[in-house]
Order: C-alpha cells, then structure tokens, then sequence
C-alpha cells in the first residue's frame, strides 16, 4: 500500500509538470513517450508474441502524422482537418467494443486476426496522441497555460468519475455491470462516478477551465457524459484484452499501479470522445 501510495504521488507530481512546467515542444515529447510505452505494453495484448512489430507499426503512424501535420502548425496555423480526422476516427473502435465486451467471454475469435487487432491498437493509441496534442494546443500563443488548464480538466473528469465509482461501488454497490469482463464495478458505481464527474465539471466551468469549450454549455452537457461514460468502456476493453491473454497487469513501470496501459486506459477514449462531440456540436469539426 505504501508502494502504491508513494508511487500516486510522483505520478501526481509528474503530470502537473508535464502539463505547466513543460513548454509545447518538451509537452509533445513527452505526450509520445506516453504513447510508445502504451504501444510497447500494448502488443501482448493483441497477440502478438513480440512487442517489437506492434511499436514499430506504432511508430511509423506516428512518424507520417507528424510529417503530415507537424505539432508546431497547432500553434500557428491552427488544428489541421487531417488531426480532427485521426481524433475521431477513435470513435470507431469504442462503438464497435461494445458488442464485443457484451458477448465476452463467449465470442472471442475476433482476436485471432492479427490485422484485425494491430487496426484496433492504432485506433486506441494514436486519436489519443492526436487529442491530447490538441487540446493542450488551446490558445498557446495567448496564454501558454489555456490548453494546460483545459486538458487536466478533462483528465480530472476521469479520475473524479473514477474515484466516485469506487466509493460508490464499496459502499452501495449490488448490480454488477460486467462481471465477466471486471467482476468489481457495479452499476450503483457507476452512477456514483458520472455523479461525481459532473459535479466536477460544474465547478470547472465556474473557474473557466475549460477555456473556449465551457462556452457552449450545452455541448459541453453532452460531450462530458459521454466522455465519462466512454471511460469506462476504454477500462473494460483493456480488462478484456488483459483476460484474452492471461495478463494480470499491462505492465510494471509504475509500482503498486502497473502499465502505462493500467494508467491510461480510461483516457484512451475519454479525450477523443470529448473532443470528437464537442467540435461536432460546435460545428468545428472540418
């Protein structure tokens, strides 16, 4: 516990850095780093038996991402219509996960085909990347902490709908959700965590964390549930890929806590889901 506990709080400490410390080029690398390590940990889960093909194929999408929409132009130009693309492009794999988390453990033979996988691992990793650029792109050329603020906002939505389901969910919970997939989270959780998230939320609107997008509240209302409510989908698949395989832990990079995978799958799809609604009903979207 004290492992874990210790290990909290550098994340803690790492993050806040990373965030407001870090300027965009310093932000980027380290947004990539996150992303490698997610590719690394992420090729067992896919089957396949080495991890070197699956971070190679990561890295050459990012590599021709990079190339075709250089980070710096974020900046400058704006956000490219090729990013909003990637981003939403995201959707696709936490749509089409459901039925596959519904019909787990009796329908698995989706993961024997290895193309099959690697197209949803790149679907996981790289809207990701691409949404976390983006965001804390916000506003940099006016005030280099905007996308700071904005994209630990969205973060935080996560972690607090996270920490709600579990109090929730010890003390109330009865109904499991998925009890295949995650035998723990309870639907009282659940309804505990978005509870949570949006209370959150409301108050980081009254701060103006959100930046540009606690304009339209309305949007907002709409994309932060669904981001919320898609963070958990993000946990459950990498629960189920971690079962298809026999794996307790993505990883051990972080003590007492795991992966990098362990870290971040609720975000995986927590940010392209928030940002894909929100342009969406902010007519931003190309």
């Amino acid at each position: 516990m004290l492992t874990r506990i210790i290990t909290g709080i550098v994340l803690i400490i790492a993050v806040l850095a990373w965030l407001f410390l870090a300027d965009y080029p310093v932000f980027t690398i380290g947004a990539l780093f996150i992303y490698m390590v997610g590719a690394y940990e992420m090729g067992p889960l896919l089957g396949y038996k080495s991890r070197i093909p699956f971070v190679a194929i990561a890295m050459l999408a990012a590599t021709a991402l990079f190339f075709i929409a250089p980070p710096g132009l974020y900046i400058e130009e704006g956000i490219p219509s090729l990013l909003k693309a990637v981003i939403c492009s995201g959707i696709i794999v936490w749509f089409t996960s459901l039925p596959l988390l519904l019909k787990y453990p009796h329908d698995t033979k989706w993961h024997k085909f290895k193309g099959l996988n690697t197209i949803l691992g790149l679907l996981m990793l790289l809207p990701f990347l691409a949404g976390t650029l983006m965001l804390r792109a916000h506003h940099y050329a006016q005030d280099q902490n905007s996308g700071a603020y904005l994209l630990l906002s969205v973060m935080a939505l996560v972690w607090c709908a996270d920490s709600g389901a579990y109090f929730t969910g010890r003390f109330l919970g009865k109904t499991p959700m998925l009890p295949r997939v995650s035998p723990k989270k309870t639907m009282e959780g659940l309804a505990g965590g978005i509870l949570t998230a949006l209370i959150a939320m409301m108050i980081f609107v009254h701060y103006g964390l959100f930046g540009d997008y606690g304009n339209n509240l309305t949007a907002l209302l709409v994309a932060a549930p669904l981001c919320i409510l898609f963070s958990v989908v993000g946990d459950l698949v990498e629960s189920m890929l971690k079962r298809l395989v026999g794996i307790k832990d993505s990883g051990k990079i972080f003590p007492g806590h795991g992966g990098m995978l362990d870290r971040i799958d609720s975000q995986l799809a927590a940010i392209p889901v928030f940002l894909t609604v929100s342009m969406l009903l902010n007519g931003e979207l190309f």
